[in-house]
């Protein structure tokens, strides 16, 4: 009886003990899937910021990076305020650029539209406040963060390339596909190229290097395809700054200029024979017929209007455009054949804004704000560059090259938003510059 007891006890405890083991097994598989669950959202978050047609998953997991952030803090007692203090302080022009377009938003925003302009400039800022605050309160992980962010942009390439398309096939459209992928996508795939390229140079993975190069191939295809001229301009200046950037001599430059102008070449080329959107384009541009889309029209029929007024030169008629149709209505502007069309929906004219980008800034909130956007982003290219002198890595020459071939270039052919050059500033700022951690 008592050896039935002893084994019958030896049995039980060694059950406790498996039943522990296991809940402690739980336990840490659980912890670190909450420690990781926030990068991951990060991730998330930086795809769907660059791509189309994943806002619901953009806002879903903005959502739940915040509910992270708010209760990290609290558990850890991270002084928030003091991060953004810092942060502001090292940023003064662009929270000095904010301060004037909410300024403009309130107090000069052509009638009735005020409230719109707001919630555009909450629509520009709302997912980088989020990401702000993940890398504050997160500040000790910042080279993961760094990480994070690097191979979301890269992915976010493969996502665009090889996922975007599918769904739109699924979706279905009356308009060309090329067409689809030129209004929602050309412009991100702009934006992303150089931090792929520069992947390519600096990775020490083989695979990886592969992997890079025929995605940066790839990725020229598919702008070219798109029709899009402007975005095919802004990655020829994009490559060839990463050449100059990262070749080690005058030499090597030389020769991967000779290289890199022979890829490109034999791809435009290739894309010119089979592809009937690239050769329309091309003959178009060499003819100069329409080279500028009835851009330099629409800059000639409207400009005059929209800046008609000392008032209007200084703040603008209203933040993000809201008010541009029923500016141009209102003041009887000459609608343009092919910048112009009577909308059933809104049962009104709608004028397309594709004017240049800084023309449009100029429009929204005056020569004020374009001066301040301009010092902003001139200061956040000089700490891109200094960073260069300590050391050159994907994120640091990935931003400072996109600001160049998307701000610089493409943004004399399109219209953009604000959002990516405000997470950009915030990105050198904390990753690259390291406010936070300053004296």
């Amino acid at each position: 009886m008592e050896k039935e007891k002893i084994l019958t006890f030896n049995k039980t405890q060694s059950l406790e003990i498996n039943n522990f083991k296991t809940t402690g097994n739980f336990v840490k598989i659980a912890q670190k899937l909450s420690e990781q669950a926030p990068f991951f959202l990060l991730f998330v978050m930086i795809i769907g910021m660059f791509t189309n047609d994943t806002q619901g998953i953009l806002n879903i997991s903005a959502a739940l990076l915040f509910l992270f952030v708010v209760y990290t803090a609290a558990t850890k007692k991270t002084n928030i305020l003091s991060g953004l203090r810092r942060l502001i302080n090292g940023r003064k022009f662009l929270f000095l650029f904010l301060a004037w377009c909410l300024f403009c938003a309130t107090f000069f925003t052509y009638s009735g539209f005020t409230t719109d302009a707001l919630k555009a400039i909450f629509d520009d800022w709302r997912y980088v406040i989020v990401i702000t605050l993940f890398l504050i309160v997160f500040q000790s992980e910042q080279s993961k963060s760094q990480k994070v962010i690097t191979y979301a942009l890269i992915s976010t390439l493969v996502f665009i390339l090889f996922i975007t398309p599918v769904l739109k096939i699924i979706k279905g459209s009356d308009m060309p596909m090329y067409l689809q992928l030129r209004y929602g996508f050309a412009h991100y795939a702009t934006l992303i190229f150089p931090f792929v390229l520069t992947g390519f140079f600096i990775s020490k993975n083989i695979s990886f290097k592969i992997i890079l190069f025929l995605l940066s191939i790839i990725g020229f295809t598919f702008v070219l395809y798109t029709g899009s001229r402007g975005g095919a301009l802004a990655i020829v200046v994009e490559s060839a700054l990463i050449l100059l950037l990262l070749s080690p001599s005058l030499k090597k430059f030389c020769y991967y200029s000779l290289i890199c102008s022979l890829l490109l070449s034999a791809t435009l080329y290739a894309s010119y024979s089979f592809i009937p959107q690239v050769k329309n384009k091309v003959n178009q541009t060499i003819s100069a017929n329409n080279i500028t889309s009835s851009r330099d029209q629409i800059i000639d029929v409207r400009y005059p209007l929209i800046m008609n007024s000392i008032e209007n030169n200084l703040h603008g008629i209203g933040y993000g455009g809201v008010a541009y149709n029923n500016y141009l209505n209102d003041h009887n502007v000459k609608p343009i054949k092919s910048a112009s069309g009577y909308s059933e929906k809104k049962k009104m004219m709608t004028h397309n804004n594709d004017e240049p980008f800084f023309l449009n800034i100029a429009y929204n909130i005056g020569y004020i704000g374009l001066f301040l956007f301009c010092v902003a982003f001139i200061f956040n290219m000089k700490d891109l560059l200094h960073s260069f002198k300590q050391k050159k890595d994907i994120l640091n020459v990935g931003i400072f090259v996109s600001s160049i071939g998307y701000f610089l270039i493409y943004c004399l052919f399109e219209f953009i938003f604000l959002d990516i050059f405000i997470l950009y500033n915030i990105l050198t700022a904390i990753l690259i510059n390291n406010v936070l951690v300053k004296k």
